[in-house]
């Protein structure tokens, strides 16, 4: 009995300094072989149970759960077809493009492809489709040591044919669609009432998954998902017209969504709350906003175990599609034109905050396993204070700066034998900032894309009636 109570006290010291990165998203393929050795993998649970075997509340969730089905499958791979090769280049040449590295053949071959609705339907699924799998391996770059644990939140349907279908003008303008089916003339307050309903039902439905991150001890959640204010005004706008069946006043509109937003920011920390050690990494959202102004949800939910991340073009500027904001949004990390692990065994470029994100994930995971008894204030503390400060992120972001990882691991280094503030300063010294690169050049006249990166939407749906 002493040997079994031995060797189980060694087994769990050897795994201690594994860092547990939680990726919620569309699904992480983790049979891709950059991601295979990292998953994640629940001991206490037999694949295919029907039991719960470890208290967790869901069985058989070997390497995670996908909340969209209820399955412990955590990828679907049946679109996988869809990685294409045209659309490998088209993600390619698009990174050109966003570094402004893009010759006039490639920019043509590019303009062509956004102007083929069904090539742009079937490359824009595959952005969200392989969103999980994406940030995953930023996540868990050059870590050898993290575990990724998969949590698929945001379903992946593919529909073919969008030019024969014919969308609606609000299902063309907007990916967050609302499922409604009111009574005629529902009163302006009855609506309202189902706005706040929603909001409310928005946290509860995460709520329990922060939970299952807090069960199993998850270190750092990489959540590039989000509602920006512009898609709130959208779904919002939608939904009265179809409900009230008239359209909304401005004055309307602008207490809806304000309801809407302050429903949520009021009832949003709730949500981490339930999970007080992990730290939840969050995209600042890709609508070139300021989110001190107008808010993003979860970005601007108040929250002292998150971290909130704008884009930049490597180190050299803030991106031209990233949102924002003085107080509401902490550091900045590269997003633009990033290769990482695809379904299918690819590797695609992607942009945005989503990739920012996981950029800080990776930082976080690394500074865990090199000094596991850091808490998650601890690491919050010296992300935010090793960053590399510029001056064109004053006033863009709390920090001022851009996350540099060197210098974090460092400090998590120093940490071991140094209090936190004193590793963190010293660690300042001695690590140099990042160099920046010869700023990219200018795009050719007329080189401009009506086309923006991918940040998944929850999906709204307002209760009916």
């Amino acid at each position: 009995m002493i040997k079994l109570l031995t060797l189980a006290t060694l087994l769990q010291l050897g795994t201690a300094s594994a860092s547990l990165v939680a990726v919620m998203d569309t699904g992480t393929d983790i049979s891709h072989k950059e991601l295979s050795p990292k998953s994640w993998v629940n001991a206490k649970e037999k694949l295919g149970s029907l039991v719960d075997l470890d208290g967790s509340g869901l069985p058989g969730d070997v390497n995670g759960w996908d909340f969209t089905e209820n399955s412990a499958k955590v990828f679907n791979d049946k679109y996988n077809h869809l990685i294409t090769d045209d659309v490998k280049k088209f993600y390619t040449i698009y990174a050109k493009y966003e570094t402004k590295t893009i010759t006039k053949d490639e920019f043509d071959w590019l303009k062509k492809a956004v102007e083929d609705k069904d090539f742009m339907n079937q490359a824009n699924f595959i952005g969200g489709y392989a969103h999980g799998t994406h940030c995953g391996g930023i996540a868990t770059a050059n870590n050898s040591k993290a575990q990724v644990m998969s949590l698929k939140i945001l379903p992946t349907v593919y529909t073919e044919n969008v030019s024969k279908n014919k969308p609606t003008k609000d299902e063309a303008k907007d990916p967050v669609q609302l499922e409604l089916d009111f009574s005629p003339g529902m009163t302006v307050e009855a609506f309202k009432q189902e706005i706040v309903n929603t909001a409310v039902s928005q946290i509860e439905e995460i709520t329990p998954i922060h939970s299952y991150l807090n069960f199993h001890k998850v270190d750092v959640v990489n959540q590039s998902y989000g509602i920006g204010f512009a898609q709130a005004v959208g779904f919002i706008q939608s939904g009265f017209i179809d409900a009230v069946k008239r359209e909304p006043t401005e004055d309307e509109m602008v207490d809806l969504v304000v309801t809407y937003f302050t429903t949520l920011l009021k009832n949003g920390p709730s949500m981490f709350k339930v999970a007080p050690n992990t730290l939840f990494i969050i995209a600042a959202g890709n609508d070139n906003s300021d989110n001190d102004l107008y808010p993003d949800y979860p970005a601007n939910i108040q929250a002292d175990n998150k971290i909130v991340v704008a884009a930049t073009v490597g180190y050299s500027e803030l991106a031209e599609f990233s949102n924002y904001g003085a107080t509401k949004v902490d550091v900045a990390a590269p997003g633009v034109a990033i290769q990482s692990t695809g379904p299918a065994q690819s590797y695609l470029h992607m942009s945005g905050t989503s990739q920012a994100a996981p950029f800080v994930t990776n930082a976080i995971s690394l500074a865990k396993d090199i000094n596991p008894a850091l808490s998650a204030r601890d690491i919050k503390s010296i992300i935010m204070k090793t960053v590399d400060v510029k001056s064109w992120l004053a006033g863009k972001v709390l920090s001022s700066g851009i996350v540099n990882k060197a210098r974090v691991q460092r400090a998590a280094e120093l940490s071991k034998s140094l209090n936190v503030e004193v590793a963190i300063a010293k660690a300042k010294l001695e690590v140099a900032d990042v160099g920046t690169p010869k700023s990219f050049g200018k795009r050719l006249p007329g080189m401009k894309l009506n086309f923006k990166p991918i940040r998944p939407s929850l999906l709204v749906k307002l209760p009916t009636l």
